[in-house]
């Protein structure tokens, strides 16, 4: 029986690269399209077995390439700019990578049809109002990250209803680990720790939200995979618990064995953020049987230990 090939958009990225491993360790070819602009080439596993195609997901010609060299019988679109704060500054390329990116994807796969497509998207299509959200909650983007991927899952629910393949939007919290490549709070909080530092410099520090580790992030995909039958899907995919900034220090100082100090920045604050955002994750259980297993105080201390 012939080896199944997947494509992973995205797949030397944070998350990306997590799936790839998940993805190979299911006995599976993995070709991963990657610009490197975001991630890194050293994130995408080693394997033989793993194949990084170098190309920018705006660039259709590139991704047709890829797929028709390659056949995917299942496509995971994770690429994009996801970093709020960079979108914020720089809308008019996150519109283009975010949106047209997802726009050249979809078009590659009216091309190539293949029998499964996963768009991810954001918890930050949901508005500010009291959690927990399920999926049937009225969305509310309020950033341009928020924007863009909201509109990229009206792109992939168009392309489910032009072409009939099996399409899931997968709407991701907030996912962390060792490996993170943008400047989000758990890595920048490990990363003036590694430099030395006691005292935090923070910016909000009563926002809640829900942290999943990377692992249960990549498991939840291939969860929604194994089990959605079809034909176009939503799930949220957190912990389905919330914490504040001030719990995830307290999560650092139980790690490390000492106490940290934080500093607010006043060029850290937020002007608009949202109180809180958690994950409504009953779906995810009751449909696909998944349910996240690293703890988030697990996740704080092996992320401390892996970081040295």
């Amino acid at each position: 029986m012939p080896i199944e090939t997947v494509l992973v958009t995205g797949g030397a990225g944070y998350i990306g690269s997590e799936l790839c491993k998940g993805l190979l360790r299911q006995g599976r070819r993995v070709v991963a399209i990657d610009n490197l602009s975001f991630g890194r080439r050293e994130l995408a596993p080693s394997h033989p077995e793993m194949i990084l195609a170098e190309g920018d997901i705006r660039d259709t010609a590139r991704v047709l390439e890829v797929m028709r060299e390659h056949r995917p019988r299942r496509v995971f679109h994770l690429a994009a700019i996801h970093f709020i704060p960079y979108c914020n500054a720089h809308p008019l390329e996150a519109m283009d990578v975010n949106v047209n990116g997802t726009r050249s994807v979809l078009n590659a796969c009216r091309e190539e049809r293949p029998e499964f497509v996963l768009f991810a998207s954001t918890a930050a299509v949901y508005p500010i109002e009291k959690s927990p959200f399920s999926e049937e909650h009225p969305v509310g983007p309020l950033d341009v990250y928020g924007y863009t991927k909201l509109m990229g899952e009206e792109l992939a629910r168009l392309f489910h209803l032009e072409t009939g393949v099996n399409t899931v939007v997968a709407r991701f919290f907030n996912a962390v680990g060792a490996r993170d490549t943008n400047a989000h709070l758990v890595p920048d909080i490990a990363a003036q720790i590694r430099e030395g530092g006691d005292v935090l410099k923070l910016g909000n520090l009563d926002p809640i939200r829900d942290y999943i580790h990377v692992d249960d992030m990549a498991a939840g995909i291939l969860a929604i995979e194994r089990h959605f039958k079809g034909p176009f899907g939503l799930f949220n995919i957190g912990a389905g618990r919330g914490y504040s900034v001030r719990d995830v220090v307290a999560a650092f100082e139980a790690a490390l064995g000492r106490p940290l100090k934080i500093e607010q920045e006043a060029g850290r604050v937020r002007k608009v953020e949202r109180l809180e955002l958690v994950a409504d994750i009953s779906k995810m259980r009751r449909e696909t049987g998944w349910t996240p297993q690293v703890k988030f105080q697990d996740g704080i201390a092996r992320m401390v230990r892996e970081l040295g």
